[in-house]
């Protein structure tokens, strides 16, 4: 859920503050509580928006703002916003550290993520499915997340941008009892900010 607040000075009335609820960039849009002096009110559509007054301690009755009109009014402080993350997922056959044909195909899109970005926080981290000890996992996991840093770095990325995690077989993305090998666990996830 995004919000802003914005503050406003009307000589007429007083200095204002409005609050307008801005959706997620899926669509989806949650709800904001605004309190005053007056009372509560919630605000829980897309672009919708209420005033409160400092002159007179209470809030105007809540209204949704045409998409147009909210984006002028808070389009300063949209494009100040930094570029949500972007995660990517890349894959490993099984017991190596050796990326699957499709995952260097994702090369070029993680690249230009990291550029458009200009991005100098990033994150690999690297898991394993359940199949051998806990030990062997933890190195393993090392290894992807080592030989993903390697990938980048070798593409131009300074290696002080990338931060190394490892797991092993710990967070996997589906739960599968000891000894079960699942593709989608033998993965690094790469997340650029």
């Amino acid at each position: 859920m995004v919000f802003l607040s914005v503050a406003f000075g009307l000589a007429a009335c007083g200095p204002t503050t409005q609050v307008i609820l801005l959706p997620n960039p899926d669509g989806k849009v949650g709800s904001i509580e605004v309190s005053d002096k007056k009372g509560t009110q919630t605000l829980d559509k897309p672009w919708q928006s209420t005033e409160t007054s400092a002159l007179t301690g209470s809030q105007g009755k809540p209204k949704v703002l045409e998409e147009h009109q909210a984006r002028t009014i808070v389009k300063e402080a949209l494009e100040a916003e930094p570029m949500a993350p972007a995660t990517f997922v890349i894959q490993f056959k099984s017991g190596s550290a050796e990326l699957t044909p499709d995952s260097l195909r994702q090369l070029p899109e993680i690249l230009a993520a990291i550029k458009i970005r200009k991005s100098a926080d990033i994150i690999v981290s690297g898991h394993t499915d359940s199949v051998g000890s806990d030990d062997y996992n933890r190195q393993l996991s090392l290894r992807r997340a080592r030989t993903a840093a390697n990938v980048l770095t070798t593409r131009g990325i300074p290696r002080d941008h990338i931060e190394v995690s490892y797991h092993g077989k710990g967070n996997p993305l589906i739960r599968t009892p000891d000894g079960v090998s699942e593709p989608r666990n033998r993965r690094v996830e790469i997340t650029v900010r």
